[in-house]
C-alpha cells in the first residue's frame, strides 16, 4: 500500500491530462480522456518530427535518437511504472500507466520544438 500512495505521489505532478480533462470521478472516463489526450500528443509528436526529418541533413541520427526515446518510454511507463501501479486495484493501474505514456510524450514534444525554434 505504502508503494502505491509513493508511486501516486511521484506521478501525480505527471497527470498533464488533468488540464485537458476534467476528472469524472470514474477511472473509465478518465481512461477515455487520457487515451484521447495520448492520441492527440502522439499525433503533434508525429508532425513535428516530420518537420525536423524533413529539414535536417542527420536523418539517420534523428530517427536512431526517436527510436532510442520510444524505447525508454515503452520501459518506463509499460515496465517499470506498470509493475508499481500493479499494485493498484480495478482499472488504476491502466490511468496510472496512460497518464505516464501522456506525460513523457509531451515532455518529448517540447523538447523537439525546442529544436525547431533553433
Amino acid at each position: 500500500m505504502k508503494r502505491v500512495i509513493c508511486l501516486i505521489i511521484l506521478l501525480f505532478p505527471l497527470a498533464s491530462f488533468a488540464k485537458e480533462c476534467a476528472s469524472t470521478g470514474n477511472v473509465y472516463g478518465d481512461l477515455s480522456c487520457a487515451d484521447r489526450t495520448l492520441n492527440d500528443s502522439k499525433r503533434e509528436l508525429n508532425e513535428i518530427y516530420q518537420k525536423i526529418y524533413s529539414a535536417t541533413q542527420y536523418k539517420n541520427e534523428f530517427e536512431q535518437s526517436q527510436k532510442a526515446w520510444l524505447n525508454y518510454r515503452e520501459k518506463q511507463c509499460n515496465g517499470y511504472i506498470a509493475a508499481e501501479a500493479s499494485q493498484s486495484q480495478g482499472a488504476g493501474s491502466g490511468l496510472i500507466t496512460k497518464d505516464c505514456l501522456v506525460a513523457i510524450t509531451r515532455q518529448r514534444v517540447d523538447y523537439l520544438k525546442t529544436l525547431i525554434e533553433k
